[in-house]
């Protein structure tokens, strides 16, 4: 017989927010996600963050050095790779990296860590690119939306470190039987879903309460509570990212949150194709993620 839910909820609550591999941003990483987040910020005041942090630098540089952007060894700099790869990418790789580090989701059977980047990062640049197009009296501030993007299902991640048996045979469920929600599948084996763990895991970390918000609600287009704007743009994104990844481009479910951000399909659509084209680009950074 399985466990109480109700107990195994409140055990995986206590390990995500007590366990001591995830500890409390360093204010290295906290810099460079501010970094990440400023859209401002100059190539070379970047480079002098990230070389705050080794691991991330060399993990860049290796990135700019990889036969993708065709340098072949060429380049030797945190600047140099910076002007390689662009400033978008180079704040997904360091933004991605600076979280990334402390979950190893290796041992969970079907989870699929390049995917999960993936969709994380394309997320992110699409929430990012139509920010600014959402009609202005409902448009959220910029602060935040990349990393809202980027984060807004960290919770998976979370899980399959932290119970990689439980989270496979959800998986494995889910994709038996699609048409019910993963968070269901998830709710079955461990008594609660990715959601919550997002919003413990991002309690530890003491991030906004709109961040907070938008891992506990972007999959749920009737959510009109606190920061609702960002929380619906983020889920669109996120549907949006997953739709590009499987080479999909359904909009007939999004007419509401289309009408309430103020955004046409036709904006959706070009940037859907203006995506397709980025798909090699944002396989190159999830790898990055997942090397050893």
């Amino acid at each position: 017989m399985r466990d109480d839910p109700i107990m195994k909820a409140e055990q995986a609550r206590r390990e995500i927010q007590q366990q001591k591999e995830l500890p409390t941003l360093t204010p290295s990483v906290r810099r460079i996600l501010a970094a990440c987040e400023d859209h401002h910020v100059s190539q070379t005041a970047l480079a002098e963050i990230l070389a705050e942090s080794p691991p991330i630098a060399a993990r860049i540089l290796g990135l700019a050095n990889s036969a993708f952007f065709g340098q072949r060894g060429g380049v030797h700099s945190l600047p140099h790779a910076i002007a390689v790869l662009g400033m978008v990418m180079v704040r997904s790789v360091a933004a991605g990296l600076a979280l990334s580090g402390v979950f190893d989701p290796r041992r969970c059977r079907g989870f699929r860590a390049e995917r999960y980047w993936a969709s994380a990062v394309l997320t992110a640049q699409l929430a990012q690119q139509l920010q600014p197009q959402i009609a202005a009296g409902v448009r959220p501030p910029p602060d935040s939306v990349y990393l809202g993007g980027l984060l807004h299902n960290i919770g998976l991640l979370a899980l399959a470190h932290l119970h990689p048996a439980e989270m496979g045979r959800a998986l494995a469920a889910y994709a038996a039987a699609p048409d019910r929600p993963l968070g269901a599948h998830v709710r079955a084996e461990l008594g609660l879903d990715h959601y919550e763990a997002g919003v413990w895991l991002g309690s530890k970390w003491h991030f906004p309460r709109e961040l907070l918000l938008v891992m506990e609600h972007h999959y749920n287009p009737a959510y009109r509570g606190d920061h609702w704007p960002l929380v619906l743009l983020e889920g669109l994104a996120a549907r949006c990212a997953n739709q590009v990844l499987d080479g999909r481009a359904d909009l007939a479910d999004e007419g509401e949150t289309l009408r309430l951000l103020g955004l046409g399909a036709p904006t959706i659509a070009e940037l859907h194709a203006r995506m397709r084209d980025q798909c090699e680009r944002v396989d190159a950074i999830a790898a990055a993620f997942t090397a050893e």
